[in-house]
């Protein structure tokens, strides 16, 4: 118990450097208050007629301790000792020359001044200043009593003096380790703590720096805070005290990194929710031919006042991702040639064209310009080419946006994704190859014939006919693409009923409308076939039904597409065009508003519809062969498309070069 109250009362050897700038203020004030004693101490003495010269030269002997100790000890802490016995030698001088009626009430200075001492937070300067009291009231009493006492007390008068000594003391000492240990001391505490956290955070950034993934807060402005993961700075290179995670993915990405900091602004600015605001972030940015892709992660306490960022390599998962979407664009390429060599080869040569003309410097043109994108993302996506038309859509939006020909990165990249799949291509075969095939039957029709030596003028026709392309082939195409749309619409349940009549058509000539047909179909099956809940609550089969045909009447070769679904609203389609300042009064003009560009009775833009641009580039196809449209509709009962044309443009070609050569050829014949 001995040694615990000897370490309570002895201080640490370690002093601080605050602890030695505390003592030796608190030393230099108490040497100047015990020299303003001089005066009253010997105003005091005056008065009580005890002599001043001997008051001043016994102050002034006080004194001096003090300014020695000052003078000659470097230890701020023994100075501080000294001046707390100086202090009770000088309250043995204020008792001496307070001799009379008031010298009892003197001895309060005693017990002020070791209350005073407190504030060196040292408890022995407490102990030096209480055994100073003790002895100089047990020696004075043997020696002077009339020093101390104004009256003849006795032995346990000191004794009593003596106890109240100690027990101030002790209440004292307390203070006086109380202030040490949580004010002079705080220092050290802090230190303790500063390196408790410094170990904590070195744990931490050894734990971030172990691992590939990058961490990092911002604040509200921005600035990434010095606690981070190494990885940060491996993937975005240098980063200097006050650099905002905009100004560093600047170096890589101006437009995403004014796009995130405008995010940014946002998120923490509270108006929207701060889920939604984060979505709104880019989730990935590409340096010098990495990808890294952005999590983040609100730090809220009242309010949202950081933002931890996770920054993860994902270039392998994105090369792995396109490697696959290679793979699957290759099997659909040879899954294409395989089912319809020659349709696929002509959408390419098609497809060719179109980017050609698309990469001319001169898009001035914007109605042209958004008929051949969405023309070309059509047929992409008949051959299952989904990045191709993803690109595609993300040049009409682009398109959207601006209200005009957009410039920069979105042609770069359909110019690029065409080359890919291009390049794709030409790993099958060759796309310059022109070949069709000849059926069995038609063979063998051919060889009979020869073998008959049947005229010139019946065989020509039949050989002319081979390279007509059968319309059956072309509504197979559109009725992959119809089903294929349907699944993406939730509408899998989908019948597509085909009757081509056996019917073929010159594809030279053909091929921007069967091209464009595709349009027609998309309306039917987005807007036209209902959801299986809204089929039900109509009465009507789970399965919608579409129906693609090829006919020839009279004179007219007729092309329908026709579906069972709830039918076009004229109301609707009447007032949109008033909205346009477009002609609605009559069925055709209906019929003509329906197919102007622009106008869309869809809600909202996808992948699939939503532009207005379509049914208009069908009607330029359309009328180019010289045909006309027709449409049937009824609500709730569902849509017909009639595409009627002249029977001599479904081989003009043809027909003219055996007319050249003096046969008489049918035309129905050959192109049936």
């Amino acid at each position: 118990m001995f040694a615990s109250a000897l370490r309570y009362i002895v201080l640490p050897q370690s002093v601080s450097d605050f602890e030695q700038s505390y003592l030796a203020k608190m030393n230099r004030i108490f040497t100047i208050v015990f020299a303003l004693h001089l005066p009253v101490f010997v105003a005091i003495a005056y008065f009580n007629d005890t002599g001043p010269i001997e008051a001043a030269l016994l102050t002034g002997a006080v004194v001096i301790g003090p300014v020695i100790a000052r003078l000659t000890m470097r230890s701020k802490r023994t100075i501080s000792v000294v001046i707390g016995v100086a202090s009770m030698f000088m309250g043995g001088v204020l008792v001496h020359l307070g001799q009379g009626p008031v010298q009892i009430e003197m001895h309060f200075y005693f017990f002020v001044l070791l209350a005073l001492l407190a504030v060196f937070a040292n408890p022995m300067v407490i102990v030096a200043a209480a055994v100073t009291a003790a002895l100089h009231h047990l020696l004075l009493w043997f020696l002077l009593p009339a020093s101390v006492f104004n009256y003849d007390a006795p032995i346990w008068v000191v004794g009593v003096h003596a106890a109240f000594v100690v027990l101030e003391s002790v209440a004292a000492i307390f203070i006086a380790r109380s202030f040490f240990d949580n004010v002079i001391g705080l220092e050290k505490i802090v230190a303790l703590r500063t390196s408790e956290l410094e170990s904590r955070h070195r744990d931490m950034r050894m734990i971030l720096n172990s691992v590939d993934q990058g961490f990092m807060t911002i604040n509200r402005q921005g600035v990434i805070q010095d606690e981070r993961s190494s990885a940060v700075e491996m993937m975005f290179g240098p980063i200097k005290h006050g650099d905002t995670i905009a100004d560093v993915i600047a170096r890589y990405d101006a437009k995403a990194a004014e796009w995130l900091q405008f995010g940014l602004d946002e998120v923490f600015e509270g108006i929207m929710p701060v889920e939604v605001t984060l979505d709104q972030l880019p989730d990935h940015i590409v340096i010098q031919g990495q990808t890294f892709a952005l999590k983040y992660h609100p730090v809220e306490d009242c309010d949202l006042s950081h933002l931890t960022i996770v920054v993860s390599d994902i270039t392998a998962e994105v090369e792995r991702k396109r490697l696959e979407a290679d793979s699957r664009e290759m099997i659909r390429m040879l899954e294409g040639i395989t089912k319809d060599r020659t349709g696929f080869l002509e959408f390419f040569h098609e497809a060719s064209e179109l980017i050609d003309s698309l990469r001319c410097d001169e898009r001035e043109e914007l109605e042209s310009v958004k008929r051949q994108v969405h023309t070309l993302k059509g047929n992409a996506a008949i051959f299952g080419l989904d990045r191709l038309a993803d690109v595609c859509h993300a040049v009409e939006t682009a398109i959207a946006e601006e209200d005009g020909i957009p410039e920069g990165t979105v042609w770069t990249e359909l110019f690029s994704c065409w080359a890919h799949v291009r390049g794709n291509l030409r790993r099958l075969i060759s796309d310059t190859d022109h070949e069709f095939r000849v059926t069995d039957s038609q063979y063998k029709q051919l060889l009979l014939g020869l073998l008959n030596r049947e005229p010139m003028e019946s065989l020509a026709p039949l050989v002319a006919a081979w390279k007509l392309e059968p319309t059956e082939s072309r509504l197979q195409r559109v009725s992959h693409q119809a089903k294929r749309i349907a699944t993406q619409m939730g509408k899998e349940a989908i019948v597509v009923s085909i009757r081509s009549g056996n019917l073929r058509t010159e594809a030279s000539h053909w091929s921007p409308f069967w091209s464009s047909l595709i349009h027609a179909v998309r309306n039917a099956v987005d807007h036209g076939i209902e959801s299986i809940e809204d089929r039900r609550l109509e009465g009507k089969p789970d399965c919608g039904k579409l129906t693609l045909s090829t006919d020839v009447q009279d004179d007219r070769f007729i092309v329908t597409v026709a579906d069972d679904g709830r039918g076009i609203n004229w109301d609707h389609v009447a007032s949109l065009a008033a909205e346009r300042g477009l002609p609605h009064e009559t069925e055709q003009d209906l019929t003509n508003a329906l197919f102007a560009n622009g106008l869309s009775t869809a809600e909202s833009v996808s992948l699939v519809s939503g532009r207005g641009i379509g049914l208009g580039a069908l009607r330029q196809a359309t009328e180019k062969l010289g045909g006309t449209i027709k449409i049937e509709s009824r609500l709730g009962r569902g849509t017909q498309y009639r595409f009627e044309f002249p029977i001599d443009v479904m081989a003009p070609d043809t027909y003219r070069l055996l007319t050249s050569y003096g046969i008489d050829a049918d035309l129905s014949a050959i192109t049936s």
